[in-house]
């Protein structure tokens, strides 16, 4: 079990950077996906 968990928090680690290195690449699309998210 506590290996399962190790795995969690790789993988969410790992979703994380990605999702720093797409907003330093492209700052506007994570805005208006955010945007998008707020207002519909």
């Amino acid at each position: 079990m506590r290996n399962a968990g190790w795995w969690v928090a790789l993988a969410l680690a790992l979703l994380i950077l990605a999702t720093i290195f797409v907003a330093y690449q492209q700052p506007g699309l994570l805005l208006e996906f955010f945007n998008l998210r707020y207002c519909g």
